[in-house]
């Protein structure tokens, strides 16, 4: 299994966060689980069957029957939907899955046909030469994980573009021009970037793109899958895990810079977010510098 993460919290259009390669023995399984961006898994070969959080209801423990999807295929979990999946005992699929966000979302993925309801994609045409064209933009950001933002971004473009020429199940009236409540999301965003570190309300946040907090909270959820304060809190980690890696800065140096008036509190939200203290996440995760500013 190859799993490559990106920190690309810039790109307000379209941001990859994860991408992977797993060629599943029998019977793998996965799950049941449950993660805040959208995930989508393209079937390279084999097969298999997922299980997905029906639309309202509430659980880990409450899941769809199973739906079998196979090679040319590949299957959506929107946000926030509790899932499982497992790898056939006789032909085990292998796949590539992709973990990402972005303003565009929405609407590309009912370009391809895909919703809640309606979480698999259904190719028009199974032929190897219609299917690498959706496959290989995959394996140019694997092939390529160090290239730029811009080229990688690029390849997920692309990839959907492909998804789009491909699908059997045609929307109509899909437009992704961007509408009104795409500009507040954007202002937001650009505040958010400029000014993520002497932030100290939401308040803040809402008065800069002239509508109420509440008003831009229901956008960010409805939009993004997020809350305000979510989307304000993963781009101060972000910028955090840039910072551990790529500098020498104390602790609670970085704190300070990400907008954390202490290194107490700032320690405590980066764990609930990495699983470990930042400390633990930097000696993980910083393959080129050496020594520990931390230690006394």
């Amino acid at each position: 299994m190859v799993v490559y993460l990106f920190n690309f919290n810039t790109c307000q259009d379209l941001a990859l966060l994860e991408i992977g390669d797993q060629q599943c023995s029998p019977l793998y399984a996965f799950g049941p689980n449950i993660r805040n961006e959208y995930i989508f898994h393209y079937v390279v070969s084999g097969k298999g069957v997922v299980m997905l959080q029906p639309s309202g209801e509430k659980g880990q423990n409450i899941l769809s029957e199973t739906i079998e999807v196979k090679a040319g295929e590949g299957f959506l979990i929107e946000p926030h939907t509790a899932h499982m999946y497992r790898a056939d005992e006789n032909d085990p699929w292998h796949y590539i899955w992709i973990v990402f966000t972005g303003l565009s979302v929405p609407s590309y993925l009912r370009a391809c046909g895909l919703t809640r309801n309606n979480p698999v994609f259904y190719p028009q045409s199974y032929a190897h030469a219609v299917s690498s064209r959706v496959r290989e933009p995959l394996r140019q950001i694997l092939g390529h994980p160090d290239a730029s933002k811009a080229f990688i971004i690029g390849q997920l473009h692309l990839f959907f573009d492909g998804l789009m020429e491909n699908t059997a199940v045609q929307s109509k009236n899909v437009t992704t021009d961007i509408n009104i409540a795409n500009v507040y999301i954007a202002e937001a965003m650009r505040y958010i970037e400029s000014r993520y570190a002497d932030i100290r309300s939401l308040d803040e946040i809402a008065g800069f793109c002239n509508v109420t907090r509440s008003h831009l909270a229901r956008l960010f959820r409805s939009t993004l899958h997020v809350t305000l304060q979510e989307y304000l809190i993963n781009y101060r980690m972000g910028k955090a895990k840039e910072l551990l890696v790529n500098t020498n800065l104390p602790i609670y140096q970085i704190a300070q810079q990400v907008g954390y008036e202490g290194a107490l509190q700032f320690n405590k939200a980066f764990k609930n977010r990495m699983q470990v203290p930042p400390r633990t996440w930097r000696l993980q995760n910083r393959l080129r510098l050496s020594g520990d500013p931390d230690r006394k």
